[in-house]
C-alpha cells in the first residue's frame, strides 16, 4: 500500500507557536507516524495509513493546535 497524502493550503498565515503545537500533536498521535512538510502556502501530510484515517488524524491535530473551529478558516484542502 502506498502512503496516504493529504495537502492543505494555508489561507491565514500561522504563528510559529501553532506550527509547534501541530508538530507536537502529530508526534503524540501514535502509530503510524505522520510526517508534515511546508512549502510556500502548502502543508503536506504523509502516513502509511488509509486516506480517511490520515485526514481524520490531521483534523484532530489541527483542532487542538488552532482552537476547535478556527482551523477550518485557516486551512483549505487541496485534494
Amino acid at each position: 500500500m502506498e502512503p496516504a497524502v493529504h495537502r492543505l493550503t494555508v489561507v491565514v498565515p500561522q504563528p510559529p507557536a501553532v506550527w509547534e503545537r501541530l508538530e507536537s500533536e502529530l508526534a503524540a498521535g501514535g502509530s503510524p507516524p505522520i510526517s508534515m512538510t511546508r512549502a510556500g502556502s502548502t502543508v503536506t501530510f504523509v502516513a502509511d495509513t488509509g486516506e480517511f484515517m490520515l485526514r481524520a488524524r490531521v483534523a484532530d491535530a489541527l483542532m487542538t493546535a488552532c482552537d476547535h473551529g478556527e482551523w477550518r478558516r485557516c486551512f483549505a484542502p487541496e485534494d
